[in-house]
């Protein structure tokens, strides 16, 4: 169509030419004469006023319609030719765009596929770890049972020796009560028949030797022995709830009936025991000792609180069975609180006075 165009455009430039319009045609040719748009002409057109270098209008410098269309070719072919460079410029960026794009996505595809190897290798790992964690816990709680059998084990065979060790201990206190019973009786049976003979000697034959008789063999030596005496050298508060004295400084035990880390005396030799005790205040506080029989508060040693320290005894005999267990006991609260140094300011002692087995 456009070529179309353009031959009707030169067949009315080639009548122009023939029609005497030589000097308008030149002119239109040279590009001399600058269009300008006027009020419309007849038939809705524009007509144009063709304008001279000189800016003097020239009514032979009319515009004509081929050139009219010819000029409207040229910039429908400018623009046609514009928007093709700039159809080609925007292809070409799209082209560049989807090959960057294309790269990008290439490189992202990728990373990720990067990614998911890492995280399965990392997912392995913590497998392989949660694995080798397992085992361990498995054998170490291999390792705790056989220890939990050798200690059951062990308990059986420490629950039969102290059930053979407590019957040797009952066989043994037996014999030690049947032998000091044998001796009592010795003794008592040798002091009669000495005291019998004495009296013999001394009514029918009037015989006396000078400073008397002398006691009879194992008068003394059959009675059993027990008897201790320690001290606490350090301070000490009470607490909740009340606890036992305890002894760090020895100076009799025989029989070692005594147990100084608890301040716990056990009755081996059955009979009747003395016991005292003496204790020294702290100041500003209370002092509340009890002598304590199995449990049971026998006498006791109180002072109120005081700006100084003072020294208080306490004494008493009781009748002890074996296995008896007698302790000083501090009352409960901080409130409660006894003093000692390394002068020994705090002293328990007891002893057998005489056994009694029966």
């Amino acid at each position: 169509m456009l070529a179309v165009r353009f031959v009707v455009l030169l067949g009315s430039v080639s009548l122009l030419g023939l029609t005497g319009a030589q000097n308008r045609v030149d002119v239109l040719a040279g590009q001399q004469c600058t269009q300008v748009c006027n009020t419309p002409a007849h038939g809705g057109a524009c007509s144009y006023t063709f304008l001279v270098p000189k800016g003097e209008r020239d009514p032979s410098c009319q515009s004509s319609p081929a050139a009219q269309s010819l000029a409207e070719i040229r910039r429908d072919v400018k623009k046609t030719s514009d928007k093709t460079n700039r159809l080609r410029h925007q292809f070409s960026r799209y082209r560049d765009d989807r090959e960057l794009w294309g790269e990008r996505m290439r490189q992202e595809l990728v990373n990720a596929t990067a990614r998911m190897e890492v995280s399965s290798l990392e997912r392995d790992v913590k497998m392989r770890n949660l694995e080798i964690q397992v085992i361990n816990q498995s054998l170490q709680l291999e390792r705790m049972r056989g220890k939990n059998r050798e200690l059951q084990e062990i308990v059986v065979e420490t629950e039969i020796e102290l059930s053979q060790l407590r019957a040797l201990r009952e066989t043994v206190e037996h014999l030690n009560a049947a032998v000091s019973s044998a001796r009592t009786q010795l003794n008592e049976m040798s002091q009669l028949l000495t005291g019998n003979l004495q009296e013999m000697l001394t009514s029918q034959f009037n015989l006396r030797p000078p400073g008397g008789f002398p006691p009879a063999p194992g008068a003394f030596s059959a009675q059993p022995q027990s008897a201790f005496s320690a001290a606490r050298q350090t301070k000490m508060y009470g607490s909740i709830p009340p606890q036992r004295i305890g002894f760090d400084k020895m100076f009799v035990n025989e029989g070692g009936d005594f147990h100084a880390g608890n301040g716990t005396f056990i009755t081996r030799v059955p009979g009747v025991y003395f016991f005292t005790f003496t204790v020294q205040s702290y100041d500003g506080k209370f002092t509340n000792i009890a002598l304590v029989q199995n449990g049971r508060e026998q006498v006791t040693l109180y002072t109120e609180t005081a700006e100084r320290n003072i020294m208080q005894s306490q004494s008493i005999m009781l009748r002890l069975a074996t296995n008896d267990n007698v302790w000083l006991q501090l009352d409960g609260g901080t409130h409660h609180a006894i003093l000692s140094f390394h002068d020994n300011r705090i002293t328990f002692s007891g002893y057998l006075v005489y056994a009694k087995f029966s």
